[in-house]
């Protein structure tokens, strides 16, 4: 299994040895820069640097399917983890480490027994529609859903069911997965976000330009939920870790809200 860290920026703390921190940004020494490789990658967000990750395994590979000893991946955000237990302060739906904190953590707390998927918790949030609406464009998630079901990524009733449903993963490209599955899901999210930037996207400021980012961790959480009844082996959804100088967590320092706010 090999295991990626998703950063836009140089990282503040030491990170576990098994752990590859990626980027399309240069990000500093020791980070892996993807954009020279894949500059015409769609989205302003972290996805983009894991539609940038799919595409370089790929070609590493010479395949699309994962060699032996790769069929699982773990991913992290630069400082936003999925954990095999609670850990840290409880604050909003995450836990909170100190930087300090973090460099003690035992490897087992990211990584789960063999087999098992490893992912955040699922909040409940009332309805995704409204919950997106509250502090977003909604005309842009509609969009992108409706593109989503004019591709097949998902299908009509089920996209309707889980809309109107208000479980979210907050953060669900984090965790450890089957990398058939992930790469899968990472494909048909690069197809709906390039299909949606080249027809109805509208440019936004500030915090909501964003859009890609947001409507793709809808529409992955959407694709995350369908799996988990589907899972046969274990599950462990334990709350997100923030890793945090100031011991607090802050919504909007990596542009990805918390569950219960955004």
């Amino acid at each position: 299994m090999s295991y990626y860290v998703v950063t836009h920026r140089p990282l503040e703390w030491p990170l576990p040895s098994f752990m590859q921190p990626v980027s399309t940004v240069p990000a500093g020494e020791g980070v892996l820069d993807l954009s020279a490789e894949y500059p015409d990658i769609p989205g302003r967000s972290e996805y983009a640097t894991l539609f940038a990750l799919r595409r370089h395994l790929q070609r590493t590979w010479g395949r699309t399917d994962p060699p032996a000893g790769e069929e699982w991946i773990g991913v992290a955000h630069y400082r936003r983890f999925a954990v095999t237990r609670p850990t840290g302060t409880p604050d909003d739906i995450y836990g909170v480490v100190s930087p300090e904190e973090f460099g003690r953590l035992p490897e087992d707390t990211f990584l789960p027994p063999e087999g098992s998927l490893l992912l955040p918790s699922v909040a409940q949030v009332g309805t995704l529609l409204g919950q997106y609406g509250r502090v977003h464009v909604m005309r842009d998630l509609l969009h992108f859903m409706a593109i989503a079901i004019d591709l097949g990524v998902i299908e009509e009733r089920a996209a309707a069911s889980l809309l109107s449903q208000g479980l979210l993963v907050a953060a669900p490209s984090i965790g450890v997965y089957p990398t058939a599955w992930y790469l899968d899901v990472l494909e048909k999210l690069e197809r709906v976000t390039e299909a949606f930037e080249s027809t109805v996207a509208v440019p936004r400021e500030g915090y909501q330009r964003r859009v890609v980012g947001f409507c793709c961790e809808r529409l992955n959480s959407m694709l995350t939920t369908s799996l988990l009844p589907e899972w046969s082996g274990g599950v462990l959804a334990n709350p997100a870790l923030i890793v945090s100088g100031e011991g607090v967590y802050a919504p909007n320092s990596d542009g990805v809200p918390a569950a219960t706010a955004a």
